[in-house]
């Protein structure tokens, strides 16, 4: 389509939505994308950062505890004291005390990394105490065992203490240790070594200090040791690996402690599209401002100029109908205005020149066109129908005089026919009126036929003063008989059934003539399905098709049309029109309540 030939209003919105609409759409979209990525992949490193610092801070702490337990691995001094021979426990508690002033044991105890420590000898003069005891104590612990199973000299061990339970004062029943062997020196005639007991707690504020909307675990391959999910009681057993469910967005990183894999796992929900766009109120609002600023100063303009040049156009196309009005309403200073004053100007002059130049030119063509008429009714007064009804009268009036009654009463009924035919001073007549047509038209053709051709009727006489358009019922029997039973050998009866319900005037013609084809029967379904005044023009037989027309200007095509057919056995048309068009005072009936008129025309 040329850009000439759409309206302005048309091209207003196709600059609009080409060239500011979807522009800022598409920027717009740009735009949020960009910040939506950005903020997931700044959420996706601050939990690197997150990653990296817990495992950081947890593998300081472990190896910062491991270098204490090296110290205690080096001391020689430590180490001869293990070994040495007590002769009781007198003597074993004075040297214990004077071992305890240089060695640095109670400075790390303190050390808020540490929690516990132990040191165990194989050394039955020892008495079990303070921070050194014999092996024999310590045999049956799980850790025991799981270090010598081990064959290693130094273990990471996590474990649950169920003894620190609930004991108040001993630690958290969570326990990571550092087991290590402290046979370094000597002929390690006997077993030494030493537990350190980690803070837990110190640990678990690691994790717990990291604030942000995620589920942090520290886990290794069995058990999830930290955790900052709610309800985490840490007098507890550690809950399973097993037991993470991996229903979020999750990130992880492993780090290695002591030949362990440890491993930072963080879920996450990730923020929707919608959410970031939210969380970012001020680019929101621009976004905002982006599309309906323009949005509505662009409305607003083309509406000045598309509402002033459709008053414009529509007066325009009053002057082609020689209506010549002037544009009243605000016209404006800029070219449209000046459009609408040169206009008005034009229509004025025009006014002026019909009213002065062409007024006698009028009247002239006025006298011209009396004149014609007057001729035209003399040609018409030629052809009067009253010559045929004369004639058709002093033909019935010789046959009376003759005795041929059958033949006067035959021309009677056709005169009667023609005469009402083209009397047309009402497009709608009631159904008894057009129900003498039938009869007239019915006796007619029993003159033709004699006793092969029977009529009956049955009428609702509720029916009886509805009005329907002249001669269409006629047109359907006529039909009926012409198409049907004319050119059947047996007996052809017509029958017609007029009714009501509540919503409907049901008129149903009935014949028992030949049929129609099944092919030929679809062919008239759909050209009647879409009947139209045109199809006049092409049309070989018009009278279903002229009548169903007028059925359809009656009812503002509100009627409902149906015909069924079945070769050898008959034709049945049925026309349903609406009660409140039929009749203004509207009474409802039905088949079960209804009184009928029953007209057999078989003498008539």
């Amino acid at each position: 389509m040329k850009l000439s030939n759409m309206k302005i209003r048309t091209k207003l919105l196709m600059i609009y939505f080409f060239c500011v609409l979807i522009p800022i759409i598409l920027t717009d979209a740009i735009i949020l994308y960009t910040v939506n990525r950005n903020s997931r992949e700044d959420k996706v490193r601050e939990i690197q950062f997150l990653m990296d610092r817990i495992a950081y801070n947890m593998k300081e702490t472990i190896e910062s505890c491991f270098l204490f337990t090296n110290g205690l691995y080096l001391d020689q001094h430590l180490d001869e004291f293990l070994e040495r021979d007590f002769a009781d426990g007198v003597t074993y508690y004075s040297q214990y005390m004077e071992f305890l002033e240089y060695n640095n044991l109670g400075y790390n105890y303190t050390n808020s990394k540490l929690s516990k420590i132990h040191i165990f000898a194989d050394n039955n003069t020892i008495i079990n105490g303070g921070k050194i005891a014999t092996v024999d104590m310590i045999r049956d612990t799980h850790w025991y065992q799981s270090f010598k199973e081990s064959g290693e000299n130094m273990q990471l061990y996590v474990h649950y203490d169920d003894s620190k339970r609930n004991a108040i004062g001993r630690g958290t029943a969570r326990t990571i240790s550092i087991i290590r062997s402290l046979n370094n020196y000597g002929d390690n005639k006997i077993e030494k070594l030493v537990k350190v007991d980690i803070d837990y707690n110190n640990m678990l504020k690691d994790v717990l200090n990291e604030k942000i909307d995620a589920d942090i675990y520290v886990k290794n391959k069995d058990y999830i040791l930290f955790s900052n999910k709610p309800n985490q009681s840490i007098l507890e057993p550690y809950s399973l690996s097993s037991t993470i469910e991996y229903n979020k967005t999750t990130m992880s990183k492993t780090f290695i402690i002591a030949k362990q894999n440890w491993e930072v796992v963080v879920q996450y929900n990730e923020d929707t599209f919608w959410t970031v766009v939210f969380y970012n109120k001020g680019l929101f609002l621009m976004i905002l401002l982006n599309i309906f600023v323009p949005s509505i100063l662009i409305f607003f303009v083309g509406k000045s100029i598309s509402k002033r040049l459709s008053l414009v156009a529509s007066h325009m196309d009053r002057v082609e109908k020689e209506q010549f009005i002037e544009i009243e309403s605000f016209m404006g200073d800029d070219e449209i205005g000046k459009l609408i004053t040169s206009y008005n100007l034009m229509v004025a002059k025009i006014r002026n020149l019909i009213n002065v130049v062409y007024r006698d030119q009028a009247e002239k063509q006025a006298l011209d066109l009396s004149k014609k008429q007057a001729e035209l009714k003399a040609i018409q007064s030629q052809v009067n129908p009253h010559f045929l009804f004369n004639t058709l009268e002093a033909i019935r009036m010789r046959s009376l005089i003759k005795g041929e009654n059958e033949t006067a009463n035959i021309i009677e009924e056709l005169s009667a026919l023609f005469r009402m035919s083209m009397t047309w001073d009402k497009d709608y007549i009631s159904i008894d009126d057009e129900l003498s047509f039938v009869k007239k038209y019915i006796n007619i053709q029993r003159y033709r036929f004699g006793d092969k051709l029977k009529y009956i009727a049955n009428v609702m006489k509720e029916c009886r003063q509805d009005l329907v358009p002249k001669l269409a019922i006629v047109t359907f029997v006529e039909n009926a008989f012409i198409h049907g039973i004319e050119s059947s050998v047996k007996d052809g009866v017509i029958t017609l059934n007029i009714t009501k319900d509540t919503d409907y005037l049901i008129i149903n013609v009935l014949d028992n003539g030949k049929g129609i084809e099944e092919e030929k029967l679809k062919e008239m379904r759909q050209m009647l399905s879409t009947a139209n005044s045109k199809m006049l023009y092409n049309a070989k037989s018009t009278g279903i098709l002229n009548a169903l027309l007028r059925f359809k200007m009656y009812s503002d095509g509100e009627v409902v049309f149906g015909i069924e057919s079945k070769l050898d056995h008959g034709t049945s048309i049925t026309v349903k029109l609406p009660i409140k068009i039929v009749t203004d005072d509207i009474k409802t009936s039905s088949l079960d309540k209804g009184d009928f008129d029953n007209d057999q025309c078989d003498d008539c």
